[in-house]
């Protein structure tokens, strides 16, 4: 992991451990970061993206695909307001690349590659918002429960019980970041994909499922993608390489479905407004 984002990660840091209570999981966490400073890492590690989409001269946003821009801005917008922290600086952008994967860093930067939706290699059906939604919902479920900036306090909490701050800095980034945003070469560009624990996917996988729902997109849909998803495996860039198989995951999936489909039928119920959407899914 590049320096520049650990410097940026220690700066963010407050000097007493602070404990408080999560507010997806009512439980008390650690994390040094304050949520209000959250979008400040994420929007660095935006920064750097970006920058190495323009230095492979690889499409962004509209010129990317328009359409499909237009989508996802618009199924973020519908998520935002049902998230546990709607205040987030929500902002996603769309590269042209065949990695088959998209993130959403601390604070709601997200970005999203167009090989997501690639005929051969692909996970979702282009143009499927429901299947869209259960992606973009996932990875925002993850920025949600703060996962990466946790993943950084416990690290650091380690660092500073063994030894001085410095000696943290001057043995490098990569073990304070390997499991957090990995950097990883791919079609010429430097990308970083987010890698998360079991529980932490596990944690996604149900917050995302219920966030879509209350959004007005059919949860049915995400169970059969996460499943589909953790048959398949690829290459570190991939979405399925983080979804691996899992039959317990898939159960706890099928567990919260029909919580999640009242959700979704009372959200259709109540906004008449809804976006028109692909058919939902057969029960």
């Amino acid at each position: 992991m590049q320096k520049g984002l650990l410097v940026i990660s220690l700066l963010l840091l407050v000097v007493i451990p602070a404990c408080a209570k999560d507010l997806i999981t009512g439980k008390t966490t650690l994390n040094y970061y304050k949520i209000e400073n959250e979008h400040k890492l994420g929007s660095q590690v935006l920064v750097q993206q970006t920058k190495a989409a323009e230095k492979k001269k690889s499409k962004m946003d509209s010129q990317a695909d328009p359409k499909e821009y237009q989508r996802i801005k618009e199924i973020v917008a519908m998520i935002q307001p049902v998230t546990h922290y709607p205040t987030f600086p929500y902002e996603i952008h769309l590269v042209e690349s065949k990695t088959v994967n998209a993130w959403c860093a601390p604070g709601g930067k997200m970005m999203v590659y167009t090989g997501l939706w690639d005929p051969k290699e692909g996970l979702v059906e282009k143009g499927n918002e429901d299947q869209l939604a259960a992606v973009l919902a996932h990875e925002m479920a993850h920025a949600n429960a703060r996962h990466v900036t946790e993943a950084i306090s416990r690290t650091m909490t380690m660092a500073i019980a063994g030894t001085a701050i410095q000696s943290a800095i001057a043995a490098g980034g990569s073990a304070q970041g390997a499991d957090l945003f990995g950097e990883i070469f791919s079609d010429g560009m430097s990308l970083y994909i987010p890698s998360y624990s079991r529980s932490n996917e596990f944690e996604a996988d149900r917050i995302g499922l219920l966030y879509m729902a209350k959004a007005g997109y059919d949860p049915r849909v995400a169970v059969k993608l996460w499943q589909d998803a953790a048959k398949r495996k690829k290459d570190r860039t991939s979405i399925f390489a983080s979804h691996p198989a899992s039959g317990a995951r898939a159960k706890a999936l099928q567990e919260i479905l029909p919580q999640a489909i009242v959700i979704y039928e009372d959200a259709i119920a109540k906004k008449g407004n809804l976006p028109k959407k692909t058919k939902p899914a057969k029960k």
